[in-house]
């Protein structure tokens, strides 16, 4: 056995007995990295670190979740886990129709996983605003999860937009009587409320984008959390709520519209990228480079050629540098930092936005 597969198969027996400690996740992620680093694409070391780590980071780093999800979906397409967290990863950016395609190649995988069932009904009655098609999935999450509040009210809530008040009404008391927790007992109690009312038009009692405790990955199936124990570590901490402020996400937004129109990305590309540079912890690492601010130009430049290096696209740092009118030095200097941090390879098709096909 080489050197490199004893590092792998001691760094994998590390992650697994911290696991089975039960420690917080944020301290297995160092491993993960070096694991997912050293061992090579495609091998069982790979495989389940790129797996763990899709499912550690699904909830606060959706897009470098997603580059993980893809890199075991590469390997093995068919894997209804990695499905169901990059589906979690499309939702949780606002990529709502693709985050429904892929939990539903995620059911058909697995059609008694309540849990997908759940996911993908809760989407197509908040997100797509279709609650009638949303029903057959809920009713199906509903009947083998009656103990699940969360998913009851997901069910009663796509019932009365459905027109279907008397039922919406039984399984939303039914739910309101079998949660003890107060801040849940106030939601259910709202929802009875409005359900009372005859279901009035409203802007949802849900968020527009879905709550990732509603979405949660393949653990939410069996009742457990990340640990196994019930208990959800934070991974990597939450991202920043205000790392750049509004203003300043609309201006890169502005920057990168205007550089875009001189290079030749497709649609697709050109969407992830305005992905990429909406998301504020990307900006937050993008905005500094040892204390001195970045300029707007240089950061639109480095989202940019992120997605040039994965998809292959046969442009040059000094291309596309130009169209910003930064030089390659400032582009490559945001850019080096980003591909750390997201874990970026080129050719490898992972990126976030993109339904794998």
């Amino acid at each position: 056995m080489d050197g490199t597969s004893q590092e792998t198969r001691r760094l994998r027996q590390n992650v697994e007995w911290a696991l089975r400690r039960a420690l917080d996740p944020a301290a297995v992620l160092p491993m993960l990295h070096r694991l997912s680093r050293v061992a090579a694409e495609g091998t069982d070391e790979s495989i389940y670190a790129q797996r763990l780590l899709a499912e550690l980071l699904a909830e606060t780093h959706p897009w470098r979740a997603a580059l993980h999800a893809r890199r075991v979906l590469a390997v093995h397409p068919t894997d209804d886990g990695a499905l169901a967290i990059l589906a979690l990863c499309y939702a949780l950016l606002g990529h709502y129709r693709a985050a429904v395609s892929v939990y539903r190649r995620a059911l058909d995988l697995s059609p008694g996983n309540a849990a997908y069932a759940h996911n993908l009904g809760h989407l197509v009655d908040v997100a797509l605003g279709r609650p009638k098609d949303a029903i057959p999935w809920l009713e199906a999450a509903y009947q083998g999860t009656r103990e699940r509040s969360d998913v009851a009210v997901s069910y009663a809530h796509a019932l009365g937009r459905a027109g279907r008040l008397e039922e919406a009404k039984q399984v939303a008391r039914r739910a309101l009587e079998n949660d003890s927790e107060m801040a849940e007992v106030r939601e259910h109690a709202a929802l009875v409320q409005w359900l009372e009312q005859g279901a009035p038009e409203e802007q949802t009692l849900l968020p527009r984008r879905p709550p990732s405790r509603v979405l949660g990955t393949q653990a939410w199936s069996d009742g457990r959390g990340r640990d196994g124990k019930g208990k959800r570590g934070k991974a990597e901490g939450a991202r920043p709520s205000r790392v750049a402020s509004d203003r300043r996400l609309n201006a890169l937004g502005e920057t990168l519209d205007r550089g875009l129109e001189s290079l030749p990305l497709d649609d697709d590309q050109r969407a992830r990228v305005r992905v990429l540079a909406r998301d504020p912890w990307i900006a937050s690492v993008l905005a500094v480079d040892g204390g001195a601010v970045v300029t707007l130009p240089a950061m639109a430049a480095a989202l940019v050629y992120a997605i040039v290096y994965v998809d292959h696209v046969p442009l040059t740092q000094a291309d596309v540098a130009a169209c910003f009118r930064v030089s390659v030095q400032a582009l490559r200097g945001r850019f080096n930092p980003l591909r750390s941090h997201l874990d970026l390879m080129p050719g490898d098709g992972r990126s976030a936005g993109k339904t794998p096909g």
